[in-house]
Protein backbone atom coordinates (compact mmCIF):
# COMPACT_ATOMS: atom_id res chain seq x y z
CA UNK A 1 0.00 0.00 0.00
CA UNK A 2 1.03 3.21 -0.63
CA UNK A 3 1.22 6.04 1.22
CA UNK A 4 -1.63 7.83 -0.69
CA UNK A 5 -4.01 5.20 0.20
CA UNK A 6 -2.97 4.90 3.75
CA UNK A 7 -3.70 8.40 4.45
CA UNK A 8 -7.66 7.74 2.41
CA UNK A 9 -7.72 4.68 4.55
CA UNK A 10 -6.55 6.90 7.71
CA UNK A 11 -9.01 9.07 6.93
CA UNK A 12 -11.81 6.97 6.67
CA UNK A 13 -11.69 5.45 9.46
CA UNK A 14 -11.43 8.97 11.60
CA UNK A 15 -14.19 10.11 9.62
CA UNK A 16 -15.93 6.55 10.89
CA UNK A 17 -14.79 6.56 14.20
CA UNK A 18 -15.46 9.97 15.13
CA UNK A 19 -18.81 9.53 16.33
CA UNK A 20 -18.05 7.36 18.52
CA UNK A 21 -15.54 8.70 20.14
CA UNK A 22 -17.97 12.15 20.78
CA UNK A 23 -20.08 9.69 22.58
CA UNK A 24 -17.41 8.38 24.43
CA UNK A 25 -16.52 11.61 25.68
CA UNK A 26 -19.99 12.39 26.56
CA UNK A 27 -19.92 9.85 28.60
CA UNK A 28 -17.07 10.35 30.78
CA UNK A 29 -18.09 13.85 30.87
CA UNK A 30 -21.01 13.16 32.42
CA UNK A 31 -23.03 15.09 29.73
CA UNK A 32 -25.01 12.23 28.16
CA UNK A 33 -26.19 8.64 29.90
CA UNK A 34 -26.74 5.56 28.75
CA UNK A 35 -30.64 4.82 30.37
CA UNK A 36 -32.41 1.96 29.72
CA UNK A 37 -36.88 1.51 29.68
CA UNK A 38 -36.89 1.56 33.42
CA UNK A 39 -34.52 3.85 34.22
CA UNK A 40 -35.47 6.55 31.83
CA UNK A 41 -39.00 6.46 33.59
CA UNK A 42 -37.69 6.78 36.79
CA UNK A 43 -35.38 9.73 36.16
CA UNK A 44 -37.64 11.91 34.24
CA UNK A 45 -40.13 11.29 36.91
CA UNK A 46 -37.22 12.39 39.49
CA UNK A 47 -36.34 15.48 37.19
CA UNK A 48 -39.98 16.32 36.93
CA UNK A 49 -40.38 16.48 41.07
CA UNK A 50 -37.24 18.00 41.54
CA UNK A 51 -38.19 20.76 38.72
CA UNK A 52 -40.99 21.13 40.20
CA UNK A 53 -39.86 21.08 44.41
CA UNK A 54 -37.85 23.81 42.75
CA UNK A 55 -40.99 25.92 41.36
CA UNK A 56 -42.50 25.21 44.15
CA UNK A 57 -39.63 26.86 46.69
CA UNK A 58 -39.41 29.90 44.68
CA UNK A 59 -42.84 30.05 44.51
CA UNK A 60 -43.03 30.02 47.83
CA UNK A 61 -40.57 32.64 48.45
CA UNK A 62 -41.94 35.05 45.92
CA UNK A 63 -44.93 34.61 47.92
CA UNK A 64 -43.29 35.49 51.33
CA UNK A 65 -41.47 38.53 49.83
CA UNK A 66 -44.71 39.62 48.17
CA UNK A 67 -46.89 39.14 51.34
CA UNK A 68 -44.30 41.03 53.37
CA UNK A 69 -43.83 44.16 50.57
CA UNK A 70 -47.60 44.16 50.33
CA UNK A 71 -48.15 44.61 54.60
CA UNK A 72 -44.84 47.07 54.63
CA UNK A 73 -47.11 49.00 51.37
CA UNK A 74 -50.53 48.85 53.21
CA UNK A 75 -48.21 50.21 56.45
CA UNK A 76 -46.80 53.42 53.99
CA UNK A 77 -50.35 53.86 52.51
CA UNK A 78 -51.87 53.54 55.92
CA UNK A 79 -49.06 56.32 57.42
CA UNK A 80 -49.47 58.10 54.61
CA UNK A 81 -53.59 58.72 54.78
CA UNK A 82 -52.84 59.82 58.57
CA UNK A 83 -50.36 62.28 57.73
CA UNK A 84 -52.42 63.56 54.96
CA UNK A 85 -55.56 63.97 57.32
CA UNK A 86 -53.18 65.81 60.04
CA UNK A 87 -51.74 68.20 57.70
CA UNK A 88 -55.60 68.51 56.53
CA UNK A 89 -56.70 69.39 59.81
CA UNK A 90 -53.49 71.87 60.12
CA UNK A 91 -54.27 73.68 57.04
CA UNK A 92 -58.15 74.39 58.32
CA UNK A 93 -56.47 75.38 61.80
CA UNK A 94 -54.12 77.76 59.76
CA UNK A 95 -56.83 78.98 57.54
CA UNK A 96 -59.07 79.64 60.46
CA UNK A 97 -55.99 81.50 62.41
CA UNK A 98 -55.72 84.03 58.67
CA UNK A 99 -59.27 84.51 58.49
CA UNK A 100 -59.50 85.77 62.68
CA UNK A 101 -56.49 87.83 61.85
CA UNK A 102 -57.96 89.46 58.53
CA UNK A 103 -61.14 90.02 60.70
CA UNK A 104 -58.96 91.64 63.65
CA UNK A 105 -57.00 93.85 60.69
CA UNK A 106 -60.50 94.97 59.72
CA UNK A 107 -61.59 96.03 63.27
CA UNK A 108 -57.94 97.76 63.54
CA UNK A 109 -58.45 99.10 60.33
CA UNK A 110 -62.18 100.53 61.14
CA UNK A 111 -60.51 101.88 64.75
CA UNK A 112 -57.69 103.48 63.19
CA UNK A 113 -59.87 104.98 60.77
CA UNK A 114 -62.14 106.96 63.59
CA UNK A 115 -59.28 107.69 65.79
CA UNK A 116 -58.20 109.48 62.48
CA UNK A 117 -61.02 111.28 62.03
CA UNK A 118 -61.56 112.14 65.11
CA UNK A 119 -57.77 113.51 65.33
CA UNK A 120 -58.81 115.50 62.04
CA UNK A 121 -62.05 116.84 63.60
CA UNK A 122 -59.67 117.80 67.35
CA UNK A 123 -57.01 119.80 64.54
CA UNK A 124 -60.01 121.75 63.05
CA UNK A 125 -61.40 122.55 66.20
CA UNK A 126 -57.90 123.39 68.13
CA UNK A 127 -57.34 125.46 65.04
CA UNK A 128 -60.47 127.24 64.83
CA UNK A 129 -60.44 127.81 68.33
CA UNK A 130 -56.61 129.24 67.83
CA UNK A 131 -58.11 131.15 65.22
CA UNK A 132 -60.67 132.53 67.32
CA UNK A 133 -58.43 133.16 70.01
CA UNK A 134 -55.94 135.49 67.79
CA UNK A 135 -58.67 137.67 66.01
CA UNK A 136 -59.90 137.67 69.84
CA UNK A 137 -56.74 138.86 70.71
CA UNK A 138 -55.90 141.24 67.59
CA UNK A 139 -59.13 143.02 68.23
CA UNK A 140 -58.85 143.52 72.46
CA UNK A 141 -54.98 145.05 71.26
CA UNK A 142 -56.09 147.10 69.02
CA UNK A 143 -59.06 148.17 71.58
CA UNK A 144 -56.54 148.53 73.57
CA UNK A 145 -54.17 150.62 71.19
CA UNK A 146 -56.91 153.24 70.75
CA UNK A 147 -57.29 154.06 74.43
CA UNK A 148 -53.64 154.47 74.90
CA UNK A 149 -53.59 156.57 72.03
CA UNK A 150 -56.12 158.63 73.29
CA UNK A 151 -54.28 158.96 76.77
CA UNK A 152 -51.53 161.10 77.83
CA UNK A 153 -48.51 159.69 76.94
CA UNK A 154 -47.13 159.43 80.66
CA UNK A 155 -50.85 158.22 81.88
CA UNK A 156 -50.02 155.58 79.41
CA UNK A 157 -46.68 154.58 80.55
CA UNK A 158 -47.21 154.03 83.82
CA UNK A 159 -50.11 151.61 82.94
CA UNK A 160 -48.47 149.61 80.75
CA UNK A 161 -45.49 148.84 82.69
CA UNK A 162 -48.00 147.22 84.27
CA UNK A 163 -48.26 144.39 81.61
CA UNK A 164 -46.52 142.12 80.15
CA UNK A 165 -43.53 142.79 77.76
CA UNK A 166 -45.00 140.93 74.87
CA UNK A 167 -48.67 142.78 75.50
CA UNK A 168 -46.82 146.28 75.57
CA UNK A 169 -45.31 145.51 72.30
CA UNK A 170 -48.57 144.18 70.56
CA UNK A 171 -50.40 147.52 71.92
CA UNK A 172 -47.14 149.88 70.67
CA UNK A 173 -47.38 147.79 67.43
CA UNK A 174 -50.72 148.83 66.86
CA UNK A 175 -50.83 152.30 67.73
CA UNK A 176 -51.23 154.20 64.75
CA UNK A 177 -50.03 157.41 65.53
CA UNK A 178 -46.11 157.52 65.49
CA UNK A 179 -45.44 160.13 67.91
CA UNK A 180 -47.43 159.08 70.34
CA UNK A 181 -46.15 155.57 70.18
CA UNK A 182 -42.84 157.86 70.71
CA UNK A 183 -43.77 159.49 73.44
CA UNK A 184 -45.20 156.57 75.34
CA UNK A 185 -42.02 154.23 74.79
CA UNK A 186 -40.18 156.99 76.05
CA UNK A 187 -41.94 157.07 79.10
CA UNK A 188 -41.72 154.24 80.58
CA UNK A 189 -38.56 152.39 82.29
CA UNK A 190 -38.21 149.18 80.42
CA UNK A 191 -38.22 151.19 76.74
CA UNK A 192 -34.87 149.74 75.80
CA UNK A 193 -36.42 146.09 76.19
CA UNK A 194 -39.49 146.99 74.46
CA UNK A 195 -37.46 148.79 71.85
CA UNK A 196 -35.17 145.76 71.18
CA UNK A 197 -38.53 143.38 71.35
CA UNK A 198 -39.76 145.82 68.71
CA UNK A 199 -37.18 145.14 66.67
CA UNK A 200 -36.82 149.11 66.14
Amino acid sequence: MKTHDLIIVGAVVMILSFPLMWLVMLLATGNARLVFENDLARMIEVQSMARLQRNTERRDSLIVSNAYSFHANINSIDSLNRERERMEREQERLNFLIDELRAERLIVEAERKKIQGERTRFEAAIDNQANIGAVEQTRRVNNLARTYQAMRPAEAAMIMQELSPDLSVAILNAITDDRQRSRILSAMENSGLLTEMMGL
